[in-house]
């Protein structure tokens, strides 16, 4: 095969893994936190026997840029058990301290994964908040680690599939 199907295959593949790490993989805003709110959602029209399972609570943090005053909102839901595995059960809490946070017009690190879609209306999904001090510095250790690891795993198959066709 030629070099421009190997990179267009690539491509095809490389996409949607980035994509999907992308989402998944945590970030950090830090943002000056301006209110807060809980909003009752409705069932989704599923039923379990002849009951409707109930509406759920989700919270929102409203929050802006400091420098560019950029607004920002976070939905912050419980992951549970389910995917991507953060094992979130403190929504709650960290509800609270967002709402604390805001009513000081505080500043926060607000760890996040997901996207801020219009079309769709949603939201990021805020897996912790923390009281920023300026003298903190914002180090996606998770991130480095994963990379790493993973290119160590890419680099390793790389000299295997090399090695067979060497031999």
């Amino acid at each position: 095969m030629s070099l421009r199907v190997y990179v267009v295959l690539l491509c095809l593949v490389a996409l949607p893994c980035v994509l999907f790490l992308d989402y998944v993989l945590p970030r950090h805003d830090v943002v000056r936190i301006v209110n807060t709110e809980v909003k009752r959602v409705d069932p989704k029209n599923r039923s379990a026997g002849d009951q409707r399972e109930p509406g759920a609570d989700v919270y929102y943090i409203y929050a802006e840029d400091i420098e560019t005053k950029k607004p920002h909102v976070y939905r912050n839901e419980d992951t549970g058990w389910g995917f991507p595995f953060y094992f979130k059960f403190n929504s709650a809490d960290v509800q609270a301290i967002a709402s604390s946070i805001a009513s000081e017009k505080g500043v926060a690190r607000i760890t996040k994964y997901g996207w801020r879609l219009n079309v769709f209306s949603m939201f990021p999904n805020a897996t912790s908040v923390r009281r920023w001090d300026p003298a903190d510095a914002v180090i996606p250790w998770f991130n480095i680690v994963f990379f790493t690891l993973l290119g160590a795993v890419a680099l390793y198959i790389a000299i295997r599939i090399r090695r067979r066709r060497s031999a």
